[in-house]
């Protein structure tokens, strides 16, 4: 079975919460980048204005031109340089234009990415170590103390009350247990088993009968 958060109802809470708030952190500022690369774009209408009107400029040249190519002896002279004029002096402001849209675009998006960046890298840097090595620790646990195991329960708990005993701070084991190094030496393993168990993100089964 596909487990994505703690048995454990403490550790779940705290799971949960840290992947809605993390999930909605993440969604509001995307959704603020988003809105802001798309107001600073609306200063690239600057540019295509400035490309419009050298559009036009040209435009009106091979227009004139063609309205004064059809005169006797002078008219494709007059016609060629009247379209090389408007030609030369729209072309600027296209170019300038075109130069300055793209500029204000990359400008935008820029930005849109640097404010992500600033505020979900920090972020995220915390939250997916810490929330990759739970789900390790739980979905290992699971398949090893669930999952594999071919021998009793009894032996199991065993082993899991060692293991507790072995791995966990003195503080942790004198949370669950008063004397857990006596519940060992002396096989009370309950409380021992369920200190590991819960360190894993697993919430203690009873025994079966044997």
């Amino acid at each position: 079975m596909f487990k994505f958060w703690s048995e454990v109802p403490s550790q779940q809470i705290k799971e949960v919460a840290a992947d809605v708030l993390t999930a909605g952190w993440v969604a509001f500022w995307s959704i603020f980048a988003w809105n802001l690369f798309l107001f600073l774009a609306e200063f690239a209408e600057a540019g295509r204005i400035l490309k419009r009107g050298g559009d036009g400029i040209v435009s009106a040249g091979v227009q004139l031109g063609d309205a004064v190519r059809g005169a006797p002896l002078i008219g494709e002279g007059v016609a060629d340089i009247a379209t090389n004029a408007f030609a030369g002096a729209g072309e600027p402001f296209r170019f300038v234009g075109t130069e300055l849209e793209q500029l204000l675009m990359i400008v935008a998006a820029l930005l849109g990415l640097l404010v992500v960046a600033v505020a979900l890298v920090p972020w995220l840097m915390r939250y997916l170590p810490w929330r990759v090595e739970r789900l390790r620790r739980l979905r290992a646990a699971h398949r090893a103390i669930r999952v594999r195991p071919k021998v009793s329960d009894e032996a199991i708990a065993k082993i899991l009350a060692g293991r507790a005993v072995y791995n966990l701070t003195y503080e942790e084991l004198l949370h669950h247990s008063d004397d857990p190094l006596g519940d060992l030496a002396s096989g009370r393993y309950d409380r021992l088993v369920r200190a590991e168990l819960e360190a894993s993100g697993l919430r203690p089964r009873r025994l079966r009968a044997t």
